[in-house]
């Protein structure tokens, strides 16, 4: 084994997440100078552009969080020393900030679990990973979601080659998602009992029915915007 080995997020994965930023910024600021332009001559349309600046000033400021999070996130192997630095964002629900180093040999297991977050009929999925420490600690590592390089998975499959000990898949649990992923939400513990199989092929289904409305609102929205601006010029 190499002396150092650190697990670094792919220069795609962070552009990626820095471009979600910018389209942020872009929609608010859009539908926030259309509605301006037109509240004088029609304030009914402008207060209605104005409102669909709002929910993106919320999502802005948190893929803003999970930028800097994942900047910040690192995960090493140093001769027989695993180095962590994980910040509190690594997941749906927000965990104790870790900044530590403990022996290879101090892993019992590598942990893993689908987590299923369902709300207003949209359900969000991440694939979750963690240490059993020899001692009985636990350490979550983090948890991957959809179109970004599945970071953890790679971090728990170096790990878990270095330690000699399969990966174990504890199949999928539903989570209580709060108020919209933002406050409240929370995991069930690791010991919890999966749902049935059927149940977990309906979430992944109902998963991938809810991106596909996501990408049509959105391409909706943006089409009214630039509809909106083009009248209000």
């Amino acid at each position: 084994m190499s002396a150092l080995v650190e697990l670094k997020r792919g220069g795609g994965d962070q552009v990626f997440i820095w471009f979600m930023v910018g389209m942020c910024a872009f929609l608010i600021a859009m539908f926030g100078f259309a509605g301006w332009a037109v509240f004088d001559e029609d304030p009914e349309i402008g207060a209605v552009l104005i409102a669909f600046a709002l929910p993106f000033v919320g999502l802005g400021y948190y893929v803003y969080r999970e930028a800097v999070a994942r900047s910040l996130t690192r995960i090493a192997i140093n001769w027989q020393t695993l180095e962590l630095r994980l910040p509190r964002e690594r997941g749906y629900v927000p965990q104790e900030k870790i900044d530590t180093a403990i022996p290879l040999a101090s892993i019992k297991a590598i942990e893993s679990r689908a987590e299923s977050y369902r709300q207003i009929g949209t359900t969000a999925l991440q694939f979750a990973y963690s240490l059993v420490l020899e001692d009985g600690r636990r350490i979550f590592l983090g948890a991957d979601r959809r179109f970004l390089t599945p970071y953890f998975q790679n971090a728990a499959g170096i790990i878990s080659n270095n330690i000699k000990s399969p990966i174990r898949d504890l199949g999928l649990v539903d989570g209580n998602p709060g108020f919209l992923l933002v406050t409240g939400q929370s995991a069930p513990p690791w010991d919890a009992a999966p749902v049935p199989p059927a149940t977990m092929r309906k979430r992944f289904k109902d998963e991938a029915s809810g991106w596909r409305i996501a990408w049509l609102i959105t391409s909706a929205a943006l089409a009214i915007g630039m509809i909106a601006r083009a009248f209000g010029s």
